[in-house]
């Protein structure tokens, strides 16, 4: 998954001066970032003159001459035909517009001050630009009309979007205008801007909404409205569309023991006890054949997966059969039924509290052979690039490289690629990502299309300099576990051709969700950006391909082996 900054917002945000240095008016010939690079030193030195607050007249007036230069520049055709195709070289207007606004309030010159924010309000609206409104800048303006209106419109993204009169907080029972408008903004989002229609093609989405209207009007508590929405979301088959109840409702629904499953070679097993009260009762390997007194399969088929939002067969399967297959009631303890190694059955009745103690985020060993091995469970946050980095002394002197991202569930895409940068000198491609477009006018006009437009900047190599990069063979381990930002991060290790995956394939979800508030507390989000391979083909839906497929089994659970790391080391070891 992407960071979450809109494309242009996150231009905007790079409007920072440069170093100021002598460049020459670009020849007609000239490419979009020559160009580029061309606005952006000018309008570094015009930031330089009107950015203190002691600048003197004269060097307002000259500011305000330097930006305006750009904005003729910017309208000449040559530029104009480069900046239709390059959003930065677009959002230039905006990043010259705003600082000549507040240099003409400064100067006292009101009408083209006003002229120039009214420029901008015609090009986007956006609510961040408020409290840059709000500064000492345009104190001048403050009480004209045009500039409050102005203000006004600025701040209409937030008024339209943010759905504060739906998004209510917790009450144990929602009246029916929240729960109909709950289904309504899901039912709309979903419609105007979800991606992956095409893997529920035959899904009728009007009509699950006719259907969803008498189901969530008569569910008489905001629970049981919950459970109702919850079954929503699934419909998209989608792993970054869900719909999650109020807080308030977590100890009822989402609370479990401090245990984990896993569904192998048909049989659900203790994967891990993380809790040493529990590990005296339950072992790792042991098959669990019954919950509640319904056979495991059943019982999370039946219970489980019609509130599960998965992409792909495989991720279905790890959140019925890992994730939520004992979640409840914390007042209620689940009977498990449990079938030792040796064939022996008992049935134990297991809280579901207790702390559970997670396996180490990040790990990092030198294998036999010299070969270096590192997991790396999340990308959340920079810690799993300071993670990597931290070894990166003792991986130059490794003969192979072993990076483990099987129980790595995302985060951002940004620190998968800063860490793929240590392994060649060559910029990191990644997959290729695309918006929906399908305005009401071209709908308006008779036009019922859904184009795909690019979500990027145009160009989504990641480029870094370090002064050594690991060359030797690397492998990296998937699984299901293998999600979001994790797959983001297998697709451009595969892009590099720098080694081989081994293991199981990825999740087969990942891109960028939109989250909004819902009645009662609940929240929600839905997929509304398109990853692909380069070349257009999929992996959302399918998952990232093992280049060796190697499967977990049931004995080497049992016997703490791993086949998979076994199995990586053998290929790196291959001359």
């Amino acid at each position: 998954m992407k960071p979450k900054l809109s494309a242009l917002l996150m231009l905007l945000a790079l409007a920072a001066p440069l170093a100021v240095a002598d460049v020459a008016v670009p020849p007609p010939d000239a490419s979009t970032a020559t160009i580029y690079k061309y606005l952006r030193t000018l309008r570094s030195e015009a930031q330089g003159l009107s950015g203190p607050a002691a600048a003197t007249r004269g060097d307002l007036q000259s500011a305000a001459q330097k930006y305006q230069k750009l904005l003729d520049y910017l309208a000449t055709p040559q530029v104009a035909e480069h900046a239709t195709g390059y959003l930065p070289l677009y959002a230039e207007h905006v990043n010259l517009l705003l600082p000549l606004a507040g240099t003409y309030a400064r100067l006292g010159m009101k009408e083209e001050a006003l002229s120039a924010l009214e420029r901008v309000q015609g090009m986007l609206w956006a609510a961040p630009f408020v409290p840059q409104l709000d500064a000492p800048t345009y104190d001048a303006l403050r009480d004209e009309p045009r500039f409050k209106a102005v203000r006004r419109t600025m701040a209409l993204p937030d008024r339209l979007y943010k759905a504060a009169a739906i998004a209510t907080p917790y009450k144990p029972v929602l009246t029916v205008e929240e729960k109909v408008a709950g289904l309504s903004l899901f039912w709309a989002e979903a419609r105007s801007g979800f991606v992956h229609f095409d893997h529920v093609p035959d899904l009728n989405w009007d009509q699950v909404y006719m259907d969803y209207l008498a189901k969530v009007i008569a569910a008489p508590t905001t629970r049981d409205y919950y459970r109702i929405m919850m079954q929503l979301a699934p419909l998209l088959q989608d792993g970054h569309t869900n719909i999650y109840p109020p807080d308030e409702l977590e100890g009822e629904l989402y609370a479990r023991p401090p245990l984990r499953t896993t569904l192998v070679e048909g049989k659900v097993l203790v994967e891990r006890v993380g809790n040493p009260a529990l590990q005296a009762r339950l072992r790792v390997g042991e098959e669990i054949v019954a919950i509640d007194g319904e056979p495991a399969l059943q019982y999370g088929r039946q219970h489980i997966e019609p509130f599960v939002s998965a992409s792909t067969p495989q991720d279905r399967a790890l959140r019925t059969y890992s994730y939520e297959l004992l979640m409840g009631d914390v007042s209620k303890p689940v009977a498990l039924r449990v079938r030792a190694a040796d064939g022996t059955e008992r049935t134990e009745m297991v809280e579901r509290t207790g702390s559970y103690q997670a396996p180490e985020r990040f790990v990092f060993k030198t294998l036999p052979g010299d070969i270096a091995y590192i997991s790396i469970d999340h990308f959340e946050s920079d810690e799993s690039v300071k993670a990597f980095e931290k070894a990166i002394p003792e991986i130059l002197k490794a003969k192979g490289l072993v990076i483990d991202v099987r129980r790595n569930g995302g985060g951002s895409s940004y620190f998968g690629l800063r860490i793929l940068s240590w392994l060649s000198r060559q910029p990191v491609i990644s997959a290729a990502s695309y918006r929906r477009d399908d305005d009401a006018a071209s709908r308006a006009r008779g036009g019922v299309i859904i184009r795909w437009v690019p979500a990027g900047f145009g160009d989504e190599a990641y480029r870094a300099q370090h002064k050594d990069v690991f060359d030797g063979p690397v492998a990296v381990l998937t699984g299901a576990q293998t999600f979001s930002a994790a797959e983001d991060f297998a697709v451009a290790f595969k892009l590099m051709k720098r080694g081989v995956i081994v293991g199981e394939a990825t999740g087969g979800s990942t891109g960028q969700p939109l989250f909004f508030g819902l009645p009662g507390g609940g929240n929600a989000r839905i997929c509304v950006k398109r990853d692909v391979y380069p070349d257009g083909s999929l992996f959302v839906g399918k998952g990232v391909m093992p280049d060796v497929e190697v499967r977990r089994t049931v004995a080497a659970l049992r016997s703490g082996a791993d086949p998979v790391l076994d199995r990586a080391v053998a290929e790196l070891r291959k001359p």
